[in-house]
């Protein structure tokens, strides 16, 4: 299969629109996932049955250019995030027989396991789920062996991991502040009620008690609150001792992001703030369809950012705050794209024989 190749589909006229900004000097990394036939998955008693994929991880420069294949373990790779100054590329892979947590050079040289699987337990099958904080000095990651998952936390190199609240149950979707000195979580446990802990071993606030399902929380970048999305398909906020609770967005429909219509386990698709946090981006369907929107982190002046029939998802913020990237469907696959914040025509990045599935940008180093 052929994955090289880039494209400027759809540029058209900035008639009406603000004058866009310089093309972004950062670079962007993404996995890029194939699989033969038609796409499905389904939930099954322990877990999902899934068409078998491979994925690799892929670099791109935000005009198109110089796309390159940097990770390729077998199975599949994915979840690719650089470090905050730029010089580490995290993600996960299956490559080993089970999921793992590996960090590399951004080209892809000196790959590494971040797991110590000494101190956390043989039991534990999986590792996935990680997230960095803002300062890169802390990690969080899940661990999963076969039935329940929980929290942990560790240095950016695995060092040192200690779980988070390990006798609540079954707990993930964990993000840490910009300090790395708390931890806010969801999962199972409490029906997806979000819960937050001050680091190392501070015991567990319910931040939303009237409010399950509550899903992918991130904190400012004060650290002061936690923005979410529900089930109900609105975005909300919350502080960290649990007051203030607002409801920022009205009549949103829930978006999971699907590769096909036999995609039966999709994925929830949260809200990103914008690195100076004043503004978050978020996907709401409109007129049926999910499309990229941004708001104030009051939720004020909400804005539709683009327009497109295909469903939109995976938004993120460059690190300058002067384009979001996500993906959205052309054809078969979704393809990569960026857009200015303060609106204008979408640009496409990519068009690889595949879908583009999750994205990240590269921080801190402009190539």
């Amino acid at each position: 299969m052929c994955y090289w190749g880039f494209a400027w589909f759809g540029v058209g006229l900035w008639i009406g629109q603000p004058e866009p900004p310089a093309l972004p000097a950062y670079s962007l990394v993404f996995s890029l996932r194939q699989w033969e036939g038609e796409y499905a998955t389904t939930d099954v008693p322990g877990g999902v049955k899934t068409t078998p994929v491979t994925s690799g991880i892929y670099t791109v420069s935000a005009d198109g250019a110089d796309m390159r294949e940097v990770i390729s373990l077998g199975g599949r790779n994915d979840h690719p995030t650089f470090s905050p100054d730029g010089r580490w590329l995290y993600f996960q892979s299956d490559a080993s027989g089970r999921y793992e947590v590996y960090r590399c050079r951004p080209d892809g040289a000196d790959v590494v396991s971040v797991v110590d699987r000494e101190r956390i337990g043989p039991e534990w099958s999986d590792v996935y789920g990680y997230a960095l904080s803002a300062d890169g000095r802390r990690m969080v990651y899940t661990v999963h062996d076969g039935a329940v998952g929980k929290v942990v936390v560790a240095g950016p190199d695995g060092a040192d991991p200690q779980f988070v609240a390990p006798g609540l149950g079954y707990i993930y979707m964990a993000a840490l502040n910009a300090t790395g000195t708390s931890v806010v979580f969801s999962g199972p446990a409490r029906d997806y009620r979000l819960l937050v802990a001050d680091l190392p071993d501070g015991q567990p606030l319910m931040l939303t008690p009237d409010h399950p399902e509550s899903f992918a929380p991130q904190f400012t970048p004060d650290g002061r609150t936690v923005v979410f999305v529900r089930r109900d398909g609105d975005v909300y906020s919350v502080d960290v001792d649990g007051r203030n609770l607002r409801r920022l967005t009205e009549g949103n429909q829930y978006v999971e992001f699907r590769l096909s219509e036999r995609d039966e386990h999709g994925s929830t698709d949260g809200p990103q703030i914008s690195p100076d946090g004043g503004r978050i981006a978020y996907v709401a369907a409109k007129d049926g369809v999910p499309n990229v929107c941004v708001m104030n982190v009051d939720g004020s002046e909400q804005k539709r950012l683009t327009f497109r029939e295909s469903p939109c998802g995976r938004v993120r913020w460059s690190p300058d705050g002067e384009w979001i990237a996500f993906v959205s469907f052309v054809g078969r696959y979704p393809q990569l794209f960026i857009v200015p914040s303060s609106g204008g025509q979408p640009r496409q990045v990519t068009d690889a024989d595949g879908a583009v599935y999750l994205i990240n940008w590269r921080a801190g180093v402009i190539d």
